[in-house]
């Protein structure tokens, strides 16, 4: 315990008993020493390290028994601001944890004084954990949208069936019938029905794959495509988010339709129509340690050609990967008859767990009977992933 002499000062002082650069092992603890900060309002403390873990600043009246704690996750891959505390108690310390990884380095300093709140410049973007207060003029949505709003992503989900018959109950996606959810990663195949979807084609060259990995993480890639012949991924994926042109040729747009389909098992996993440049599949696969909302829905049906007006079911689902069980979000009856879509702008959203995958299928009366759905989201990072 280490006791600062003197009357109140007003200058910032290094706390080196809460500091070090020792790195830490595999769960590794430093635990620092408690300081008499009566002299202080608070304690400032900055981390720099390459792998996650976590601090606690503890705070005691007696520097034995710890009363009260704040703790702060350390996350490699996003901005980690420095921290300021209050003090509320007459000792304070820190105590950082490691990870599941050693680290290489660690650099952990803390000062006390009497600092006033942080800042930031207005046009940074905003980390989740920020002591900064947001002041500047902004929609969060259209900051989220724009990347500015760090551990958020925007997505739009859209998918079409243009064939769905009665007796059946379908998914709402461009290869129509039902996916067969993967549950071992594997590697994707792509072809095209076009030789001239190619990397010197005329048509599209080059697709981006965004997914999941074996680990339930996002993961991206790109693939060349080589026509009517096969090209695989160099990463296995678990699900497909969305699947997208890199590049194309003259044509702009894909000549053929696209396919990719899992190695393992050969079940597709993810279509481009002829066309359309993007796959049309309204599901989604929810990373580990992320939830997503979903705020908007609008669903259209309507009989492709000739007979009577549908009658349509449309149903969410969501699929838990963790409990291999899945349950009914959203249900809503389109009679073509009186009307063909619905646009819902939810005021309390669907949240969508870690580790889930978010779908919509149609039941109709009548065969041939095409659907489409539109829904917008955000998946949100964890505080503690």
């Amino acid at each position: 315990m280490r006791v600062i002499s003197g009357g109140v000062t007003k200058a910032a002082v290094p706390d080196t008993g809460n500091s070090t650069t020792a790195a830490l092992g595999i769960a590794g603890i430093f635990t620092g020493e408690w300081y008499d900060a009566t002299s202080f309002s608070s304690i400032v403390v900055a981390v720099s390290t390459d792998q996650d873990g976590s601090y606690a600043v503890q705070f005691s009246p007696d520097g034995v028994n710890t009363d009260s704690t704040l703790t702060r996750y350390y996350r490699t891959g996003q901005i980690n601001a420095p921290h300021r505390f209050s003090i509320t108690h007459k000792y304070v310390r820190v105590v950082y944890t490691n990870g599941a990884v050693a680290q290489s380095y660690l650099r952990l300093q803390s000062h006390v004084g009497d600092y006033s709140d942080l800042n930031a410049p207005t046009d940074v973007t905003l980390a989740r954990d920020f002591d900064a207060l947001v002041v500047r003029p902004t929609d969060p949505y259209d900051e989220i949208a724009l990347g500015l709003r760090q551990g958020k992503t925007t997505w739009n989900k859209f998918g079409y069936n243009i064939d769905v018959d009665s007796g059946a109950s379908e998914m709402i996606w461009s290869a129509g019938g039902n996916m067969t959810f993967l549950t071992t990663a594997s590697r994707l195949s792509f072809t095209s029905t076009s030789a001239a979807d190619t990397s010197a084609g005329t048509g599209a060259r080059g697709v981006v794959v965004y997914g999941i990995d074996a680990n339930r993480k996002a993961l991206i890639e790109v693939v060349f495509l080589n026509g009517t012949t096969a090209v695989q991924t160099v990463g296995s994926f678990l699900g497909v988010n969305r699947c997208a042109l890199y590049s194309a040729g003259s044509g702009q747009v894909n000549a053929g339709q696209i396919n990719g389909v899992a190695v393992t098992g050969g079940s597709t996993q993810a279509q481009i129509p002829i066309g359309v440049g993007t796959t049309q599949q309204a599901m989604f696969f929810t990373q580990a340690g992320h939830q997503a909302l979903v705020e908007r829905i609008f669903i259209n049906g309507i009989k492709q050609a000739g007979g009577s007006a549908p009658k349509i079911i449309f149903k969410g689902w969501v699929l838990s990967f963790v409990r291999n069980a899945k349950y009914e979000i959203f249900r809503y009856t389109v009679d073509t008859s009186v009307e063909n879509h619905i646009d819902i702008n939810m005021k309390s959203p669907f949240v969508i767990g870690e580790q889930s995958v978010l779908y919509f299928t149609a039941d109709s009366d009548t065969n041939n009977t095409e659907v489409a759905l539109r829904y917008s989201m955000v998946e949100h990072k964890n505080a503690n992933a």
